[in-house]
């Protein structure tokens, strides 16, 4: 039977978890565009790399364990790590378009991710790393915007 308790710690590992796979993603990203020629984009995929390394050091000191947390199951390990790591898995292109579309997606599944814990109003997590959570949220949405303006920029070759 699955223990479906999130607390500060479960949450927090499994953001962390999610962050690590954004920075795989552009690692991917960063070897694909290299390949193909593309360097203008790098300093863009290692911008968002950079910015989820901050987003795991904001999120440590809510790994340690309080009191009153149970030992709970994860929200993540579910049906969204899943769907993102298919995502990261994919992250691909021929092309500067199809890539900021594979990079795109994985900004959906992230953002997704993110919101699907704001929207949780039932889980035991705390007031201050909730709203870490929501300001986390708030820079990668517009990471997400400005991948979307490159994809829409970009042409095929």
């Amino acid at each position: 039977m699955e223990n479906n308790t999130v607390n500060d710690r479960t949450l927090t590992s499994d953001l962390i978890q999610i962050n690590n796979d954004r920075i795989a993603g552009y690692q991917k990203a960063v070897e694909i565009a290299t390949r193909l020629h593309l360097e203008h984009l790098n300093n863009t995929f290692i911008e968002f790399m950079n910015q989820s390394e901050v987003f795991i050091e904001e999120l440590k000191p809510y790994l340690a364990p309080r009191e009153d947390d149970s030992i709970g199951g994860t929200m993540i390990s579910g049906k969204l790590f899943r769907i993102w790591m298919e995502i990261k898995s994919a992250i691909s292109g021929n092309d500067e378009r199809s890539l900021l579309c594979s990079c795109e997606q994985g900004e959906d599944a992230f953002t997704h991710t993110y919101k699907d814990v704001v929207d949780h109003e039932d889980w035991e997590i705390s007031h201050d790393l909730l709203l870490l959570i929501e300001k986390q949220l708030g820079i990668q949405l517009e990471a997400h915007e400005y991948i979307k303006t490159l994809r829409d920029k970009a042409t095929t070759s």
